[in-house]
């Protein structure tokens, strides 16, 4: 049987639901082999998670997902880079603070569509990344919307009458952050943004790789990636985008892991 792979992960520091070290038991149980924890925008989730991994005896590289204004979902992951990193800390401490003004405007959006919601029920600490997902839970618990999902569809996704776009960094200057801290930069989920691609364009930007292996995408779709990987000179990643219990991507699972698939991606492993 061959060793499995996962490297895209969220835990409580973003909006996964999972401590950090609630996530290691989930991924030993799982028998993933090669991980990372990807948070969005902090790494601050490496702390406690690094000694578990060791003792679970799981192969990890450090990780970390940033997201850009160009898409809600252009986001690059980040591998091998130093999660202390002072000047990795002080742009990702930047890029939470505009998230932060995003939420607000988008708050303020549903209290003048009626809304009993506000800005400070949100489950705010400088330790942590808040995003849409928080404001979606916000609304489930206070029973305004049923399900998650509904949030979005109804209020605060694309083209909804809360919406509010992303005012995070563009995509050279995500790719330049993760470099300047010593990582390799990989697009996330290509299959969602399929429609916007320039794999051309953010390779000369510095992109190293694409996460070819993900959930939603079709054998079809992955053969797609791993091709255009090997056209524009990039390797190939794999993730399933954990969040946890709660959330509509619940279960751990990894893909099935080989030297010659992953081999660009080996060298940022611990």
């Amino acid at each position: 049987m061959l060793p499995l792979i996962n490297l895209h992960n969220h835990s409580s520091y973003s909006d996964g639901t999972l401590t950090p070290e609630a996530l290691v038991r989930e991924v030993a149980r799982a028998g993933i082999k090669y991980f990372s924890l990807t948070d969005h925008d902090i790494t601050g989730g490496w702390a406690g998670l690094e000694p578990a991994l060791k003792e679970a005896g799981i192969i990890y590289c450090y990780g970390v997902e940033l997201s850009s204004n160009l898409h809600d979902s252009l986001h690059i992951l980040g591998y091998g880079l130093d999660p202390a990193n002072p000047a990795l800390l002080v742009k990702t401490a930047g890029f939470r603070e505009k998230r932060r003004e995003r939420l607000k405007q988008i708050m303020a959006l549903l209290r003048g569509l009626g809304l009993d919601v506000s800005y400070e029920e949100l489950p705010f600490n400088n330790a942590c990344t808040i995003g849409r997902p928080h404001i979606a839970n916000l609304l489930k618990k206070k029973c305004l919307v049923k399900a998650h999902k509904e949030a979005f569809e109804r209020y605060i996704g694309w083209g909804r009458p809360a919406y509010v776009p992303p005012n995070g960094p563009c995509i050279e200057e995500v790719i330049k952050t993760i470099k300047a801290a010593g990582g390799l930069a990989v697009l996330a989920h290509p299959g969602v943004v399929a429609k916007i691609l320039d794999l051309a364009a953010w390779k000369e930007m510095g992109l190293d790789g694409i996460e070819a292996f993900y959930p939603s995408h079709s054998n079809t779709r992955t053969r797609e990636f791993i091709a255009l990987a090997a056209r524009y000179g990039l390797f190939i990643t794999a993730g399933i985008d954990f969040h946890g219990p709660g959330t509509d991507r619940d279960k751990m699972f990894g893909f099935e892991y080989s030297d010659e698939m992953f081999k660009g991606i080996k060298k940022a492993f611990i």
